[in-house]
């Protein structure tokens, strides 16, 4: 010690040196309160190593990252792809991946799977590409490979069967797995199964994927003016560059013939149209409470989900990251897991997710619990989620949490993946360029305000979905309290809202037959496409009888999307429905109030006179499920799922092309579902369009509407629809 003081100067003796310089710390130590965090040093500069990039003249971009420890070299052919709807062949685009490496007119798959192993490489697919490495001495064999699977890939039709058993093994073992069951059902009502992120793969969807279908999308996709090639490792940016050329530079992708479908989608042969993401996803207006039964199950597993506009360029990106971090992203002093394992018992485990994403992001939060404190853990949760909304949060709670995302992202940093995955990022979420190199200095200047506005922006306890999947004999009465509309309501493993009766038996329809031909059809039987679209505005007033009692019932529809209908008795009006194209609005012998949610819902799917040529408007999807017979009639059954997972199936006269049968699910104005079926006939025409003049229905109140007026394009005022 002596020696590491000896510049000092002193005139102590070295005894007394020793002794001072012994008794400093100690005093130190009585000055340090101990109680409180040390201050935070200031942040460190992050290098991140360079990258050069460069595009090739097909429009290829190319990302190559030196890093000579290791003789190892990695590749990645990334295509940026936007999620699509699936529709009627959900499933398929999984098979993607397995399928990119199982063949060319080259080599077969296990021709292929002997050149990996013997080059001691790896080669994995997924839907928008794929990953390669090798010791550098073997990477000009394994680009070869490489640029010929992303090239040529052929699918052969028995790998294809193949791949699909494994997957439809895969959705059948789902139904025994109560984690699965909440994660695919969850995804499905945080984004609605009209956007692509929440359809949801069933053996039926799955049954009708083909090999053609896979095929298309990847000629389809698969195209250089929209890819990325990274190149991480033992090569000289010299040398991937010349690589890049070489396998790459001259790559045209597939000629895919495209036409064009009355909305401007494009059309792939043998894939159909490629529908991208509509509208964002809504919330629900309250607290939506959802049911998976799972009887004899032992305990709930909870989700408290929606989605949430987050952009990963957004300035509150990092804000958010914070936020969930505290909440409960993965540190254990989080407080989802210490109210929810800690303080009350109820679980192994809490957490919640809040992530950005370039085209919807989402949150999450749940566990799974004990059946005798489900409710009390869904309290918990969501008391966690308002009280982070409502309140600032303390600062050792900041600081721990900024403390484990440094750690983090240093960690990150250590893999030299990092580098080529944070310059593809950079491009593809159009990112500063130095976003990662700024990343723990603008970490570090999160405050406790800035985390408030976040949970203020991004979480709406009061706006979300809280799925359970457990024992609903069990758990579910003690959620209706806890629900906004005080119902539970049922779903089952596919997300789709339980029905009234049992699934009827059906024939499979016509192959290659779908949902639109049907509809297609339909509008061409009642006059064509042409003199619907000229169809403006329609009113129509039918005579029944309620009770006994003679009523009248009078619709009305204006284009784009006006809706009216009054239900009379004599003079006294029972109910009255106004939606001006934005707001609805129902007025009966209970009073008035504003329509939401479900019953909002279900009046949208009125507002157009001819909702067929509108479900993506209104973020329906119509799904082809078979031939059924009505009444010794043949006919196709349509499947219509709404926005909130509901479904609406109507049934099409095989021969004939018109719609004979509409069967739905009703919310009650007092509570509770009923089922309604309602029978079209004695079609004819008005206006050049056949429109049925007697509507028979059953369920709730059963009646029979007689068409005595239907006239259209005479001039409706906007003053029918208001809703002031």
């Amino acid at each position: 010690m002596n020696r590491q003081r000896k510049t000092m100067k002193s005139t102590l003796l070295p005894t007394l040196t020793l002794a001072a310089t012994l008794l400093i710390p100690a005093s130190m130590i009585a000055q340090v309160d101990r109680t409180k965090a040390p201050l935070p040093g200031p942040a460190p500069e992050v290098h991140l190593g360079e990258h050069k990039s460069l595009t090739l003249e097909n429009g290829m971009r190319v990302i190559i990252v030196e890093n000579h420890k290791i003789p190892i070299v990695s590749a990645q052919v990334k295509f940026d792809i936007p999620p699509i709807l699936q529709g009627d062949v959900t499933g398929y685009q999984d098979l993607v991946g397995e399928l990119l490496t199982s063949g060319t007119p080259r080599h077969t798959k296990e021709q292929i799977d002997e050149l990996v192993d013997g080059l001691g490489a790896r080669l994995n697919g997924s839907n928008d590409g794929l990953y390669a490495s090798s010791l550098k001495k073997n990477f000009p064999q394994v680009m070869d490979l490489l640029y010929e699977v992303v090239a040529s890939a052929n699918f052969p039709s028995e790998e294809f069967e193949k791949a699909k058993t494994r997957a439809m093994s895969q959705v059948q073992a789902r139904a025994d797995d109560p984690d699965q069951i909440a994660d695919v059902v969850g995804r499905a009502l945080t984004y609605g199964k009209n956007y692509p992120y929440g359809e949801v793969t069933t053996e039926a969807s799955l049954g009708k994927a083909s090999r053609d279908d896979v095929y298309q999308y990847y000629r389809y996709f698969f195209q250089p003016k929209q890819g990325y090639l990274v190149l991480v490792g033992d090569i000289t940016a010299a040398e991937g560059e010349a690589m890049a050329r070489k396998y790459f530079g001259t790559w045209k992708g597939a000629e895919v013939p495209v036409t064009k479908d009355e909305q401007g989608h494009d059309v792939v042969k043998d894939l159909g149209p490629i529908i991208p993401a509509g509208k964002d996803p809504r919330r629900p207006a309250d607290v939506r409470m959802a049911f998976v039964d799972r009887p004899g199950s032992a305990q709930s597993v909870i989700k408290v989900v929606f989605p949430v506009q987050l952009k990963p360029n957004d300035p509150m990106a990092l804000q958010a990251q914070v936020l969930n971090t505290i909440l409960g992203g993965g540190v254990f002093n989080a407080r989802l897991m210490q109210n929810l394992r800690e303080d009350k018992g109820y679980t192994y485990g809490a957490y919640s997710s809040l992530d950005a994403d370039r085209w919807c992001g989402s949150f999450s939060a749940g566990c799974s619990v004990r059946n005798d404190v489900t409710d009390s853990a869904v309290t918990q949760i969501m008391k966690e989620i308002t009280d982070i909304r409502n309140a600032p949060v303390k600062t050792d709670e900041l600081a721990l949490a900024k403390s484990y995302m440094a750690g983090s992202f240093a960690r990150a940093l250590e893999d030299p993946r990092t580098v080529a995955r944070f310059a593809l990022n950079t491009y593809l979420n159009d990112l500063p360029e130095d976003h990662y190199e700024t990343y723990l200095k603008r970490l570090d200047a999160v405050t406790i305000t800035d985390v408030k506005q976040a949970a203020e922006r991004l979480l709406h306890p009061d706006s979300c979905t809280v799925l359970v999947v457990g024992d609903k004999e069990q758990v579910a009465k003690s959620l209706e309290p806890l629900s906004g509309s005080g119902r539970v309501l049922d779903y089952d493993i596919n997300g789709d809202i339980v029905r009234l009766d049992p699934t009827e038996g059906a024939t499979p329809a016509p192959e290659g037959m779908k949902a639109q031909d049907v509809l297609d059809a339909y509008i061409k039987a009642i006059g064509g496409k042409d003199a619907v679209e000229k169809v403006r505005d329609v009113k129509k007033v039918y005579t029944t009888n309620v009770q006994g009692m003679p009523a009248t019932l009078t619709e009305y529809n204006k284009a784009p999307n006006k809706y009216a209908m009054e239900m009379r008795m004599g003079e006294m009006v029972l109910q009255r429905i106004n939606y001006d194209g934005q707001k609805g609005k129902l007025t009966s012998i209970m009073g008035e109030k504003e329509l939401e949610d479900q019953e909002l819902e279900e009046v949208l799917g009125n507002a157009y006179a001819f909702p067929e040529l509108h479900y993506p408007e209104m973020e329906q999807v119509a799904r082809l499920l078979g031939v059924i017979t009505i009444d010794g009639q043949k006919t196709y059954r349509v499947s219509v799922e709404t926005l909130s997972g509901g479904k609406i199936d109507e049934y099409y006269d095989v021969e004939t092309g018109l719609k004979l049968r509409r069967r739905e699910n009703q919310m009650q104005e007092g509570g509770g579902w009923i089922q309604v079926i309602t029978d079209y006939s004695a079609y004819s025409p008005e206006g050049g369009v056949l429109f049925p003049h007697t509507l028979t229905q059953r369920g709730g109140m059963d009646m029979v509407l007689t068409a005595t007026e239907i006239s259209v394009n005479k001039g409706i005022p906007d003053s029918e629809f208001s809703t002031e």
